[in-house]
């Protein structure tokens, strides 16, 4: 399964995606406005790709002015509306889509227009079969509440239900009617763990029967007792807010990793030289501020002084100490690659944000590790830690372990904050001077040499104009009586 974040023109990766559709899609969105996406599906559904969607029946997507989804109905897709609740407590909070089984889409975005100006992210996880296939069990259950047929619903009270008109019909000697019953389990037979029952029902083995659905709905009940149907849906709902976690620090990372090496190369290119035209920005000020006589402007002239001795002084000592750094290595695009793979397996097995208290300190220092190994280039050491948590270094994730509610939805809560933390951090990152100037350089580290020659060029440009004005300077000064 590969993870991708992201964080703008989110309807365009969506459209991008839907385009490549094949066979189906499937999809369970709160709130859908955007009609560029919605023409989408129309003609995806005209192709003879499977197109079903859920979504709350309220006036933002059923009122006036809203999308025509009779239109995609026509052209053979499926539009479930469930009721709508209330405003604060809406039916369903669903925002993912499935595609072809193998794609999903999920995330904080509604596929509506007012949510392309706001500040949304979306996680999309490609080859994730597995992780589709609970989705699409989701949808399942979305539809079974709007009472629609299409899918196979694993709904566990209808199939109690069931099992206790089975019961009564054996009790009451009408086994001839149980086979009408028992048609109606079959499909769910393996997801609700019944193939015990129908066996010894299809084997005309009743009394068998009666004992296993005894044990099955003393189960069942002390489940719906306890609360525990909801288990499933906060482990989808935990799982999914893991990958989230986990693509959006694979996009963090990656540009910190970027911006580390961007700087190296931009020091040794242009490092000598820019402490040259800084050195020459402070003796310049300090001419100025030395020639200077009046009050008012001798005070700000001396601050401008103290400012660029301040700036050559903290760069010198930047550039000083990246000189003794060991040297960061240069990567094939082989290695590039394989260093990206393994840094992304090894964050999903220790982001320390997925494990409870008990784990999270070692997580946490597994972690640190391993983002050292990543922002330094250095792919055997990333190897090591890789094949360490591979072969058991730590447990599996809350989404796999926690068989609690209360302990599920605080779990949920923490990594939903983690998660709005972790992308404050990254939007500030995106915008800071230092991104643009990467980005301006190119998106690979081939294209900077480029961008490093036209600088060196422009700050040779400076320098000579400020050596100029020094040279004025002294000269005046040594001509003035």
């Amino acid at each position: 399964m590969e993870l991708k974040a992201h964080f703008s023109d989110l309807h365009k990766v969506i459209i991008g995606h839907l385009e490549q559709a094949e066979t189906e899609i499937i999809g369970a969105i709160a709130w859908f406005t955007d009609r560029d996406i919605f023409d989408v599906l129309c003609r995806k559904a005209q192709s003879g790709v499977k197109v079903a969607i859920a979504l709350i029946g309220d006036e933002i997507n059923q009122g006036r002015g809203g999308l025509n989804f009779q239109r995609l109905e026509n052209l053979g897709g499926q539009v479930i509306f469930l009721p709508p609740g209330s405003r604060d407590e809406p039916t369903m909070h669903h925002k993912f889509c499935v595609i072809d089984g193998l794609t999903v889409i999920n995330g904080s975005y509604n596929w509506s227009h007012k949510a392309r100006s706001n500040d949304e992210n979306i996680m999309v996880a490609t080859d994730a079969a597995a992780f589709a296939a609970k989705y699409l069990a989701a949808f399942e259950g979305v539809a079974a509440r709007a009472g629609q047929g299409s899918f196979v619903i694993a709904d566990t009270d209808a199939a109690r239900r069931r099992l206790e008109m089975i019961r009564n019909l054996i009790m009451l000697g009408e086994e001839a009617d149980v086979a009408q019953q028992l048609g109606k389990l079959r499909p769910v037979a393996e997801v609700l763990q019944l193939e015990r029952i129908i066996d010894a029902l299809d084997n005309g083995e009743y009394r068998l029967a009666l004992e296993a659905i005894e044990t099955y709905l003393r189960r069942a009940t002390a489940i719906v007792v306890a609360g525990q149907y909801e288990i499933p849906r906060l482990r989808l709902q935990l799982e999914a807010l893991e990958l989230r976690l986990e693509s959006i620090t694979d996009e963090k990372a990656e540009l910190e990793r970027r911006l580390i090496t961007f700087n190296r190369r931009h020091d040794d290119a242009l490092g000598g030289l820019i402490q040259r035209v800084l050195q020459a920005r402070a003796v310049h000020a300090r001419l100025l501020a030395n020639a200077n006589t009046q009050d008012a402007e001798s005070a700000a002239a001396e601050a401008a002084a103290e400012e660029a001795e301040r700036a050559y002084e903290e760069y010198a000592e930047q550039h000083e100490e990246l000189q003794h750094t060991e040297p960061l290595p240069r990567l094939d695009a082989e290695a590039e690659q394989e260093l990206k793979q393994l840094y992304r397996k090894s964050c999903r097995l220790c982001h320390p944000d997925k494990f409870g208290d008990d784990m999270k300190e070692r997580a946490h220092t597994v972690f640190v590790e391993l983002q050292a190994a990543y922002r330094s280039n250095d792919l055997a050491w990333l190897r090591e830690i890789h094949d360490t948590l591979k072969a058991g270094g730590l447990p599996d994730a809350r989404s796999h372990t926690l068989g609690e509610v209360e302990s599920l939805r605080a779990a949920i809560a923490e990594l939903e904050y983690a998660i709005a933390r972790l992308v404050a951090e990254l939007r500030e990152l995106q915008a800071s001077d230092a991104i643009r100037m990467m980005t301006a350089a190119g998106a690979t580290e081939a294209d900077w040499p480029v961008f490093f020659e036209c600088r060196r060029k422009d700050l040779e440009t400076q320098l000579e104009r400020i050596e100029q004005d020094i040279h004025a300077l002294q000269t005046e000064e040594t001509v003035t009586p």
